[in-house]
């Protein structure tokens, strides 16, 4: 995509209005959620030592992860799912009736409570370089102090893995999605990610690059193949 091209966080709505159906009827089931983040998931919430922790699903699409915080025993009232996209949290709605939701870009975000954690899984690489940081910094400013912050995006390698010559290129390229459509998404490099986040305020606790588990070959040999041929997420954990 040239950089003439700039894609704004106003463009997701129009993105999942088009792709809301496609994404939802994938997510679940997901490979990549079943094996690499779900299990990531799983040891950040191990981390929380604050009970019935108030916890931001900063967009929160068709309303994954607001299940898994809810199976985790979260309370609903302290969960709050946001999303650009009306049509995705129309679909969240009917999926997790009992979590409130708001439509908002997270740029801007203002909401009365602070967090104890904040996850936001496959949202920023849809951020230019100036929102990714307005973003990161808006996070900051929602979470209680020692809060925890837990985002996932797609590995700049993984997007760059067929020239690695455009790892460093910073700039909007067109991603095929595993569930059959084609996105804007900005190909930043990890220093990038990891800069961004302490420049924002952050201290970094841990950077994550998940590997595939062996137990995934013999479920599903397919996508194994798929998502161990390189690295395919980059995860990060850090506290205000």
């Amino acid at each position: 995509m040239s950089q003439k091209l700039k894609f704004k966080p106003s463009d997701i709505e129009k993105l999942y209005k088009d792709q809301a159906v496609e994404y939802s009827d994938f997510a679940n089931s997901s490979f990549s959620w079943l094996y690499l983040e779900k299990p990531l998931m799983d040891n950040v919430m191990a981390m929380v030592s604050v009970k019935n922790p108030k916890v931001l699903d900063a967009g929160c699409g068709m309303g994954r992860t607001l299940k898994y915080l809810l199976d985790k025993k979260v309370p609903k009232e302290n969960i709050l799912g946001v999303d650009i996209s009306s049509e995705m949290l129309a679909i969240a709605s009917k999926n997790v009736p009992q979590v409130k939701t708001i439509r908002s870009d997270l740029t801007s975000l203002k909401v009365k409570d602070k967090f104890d954690v904040i996850v936001c899984t496959h949202v920023l690489h849809y951020l230019g370089e100036e929102d990714f940081k307005k973003t990161l910094k808006n996070f900051y400013k929602l979470l209680k102090k020692k809060g925890i912050l837990f985002f996932v995006i797609s590995h700049p390698v993984r997007q760059a893995r067929h020239n690695l010559a455009e790892y460093f290129k910073r700039d909007w390229i067109v991603s095929h999605t595993p569930w059959g459509t084609t996105s804007p998404l900005y190909l930043r490099p990890v220093t990038d990610i990891v800069n961004d986040t302490i420049k924002a305020g952050f201290t970094i606790k841990s950077l994550e690059e998940p590997t595939v588990p062996m137990r995934a070959k013999k479920a599903d040999l397919e996508n194994y193949l798929k998502y161990a041929c390189c690295p395919s997420r980059v995860a990060v954990i850090a506290e205000k």
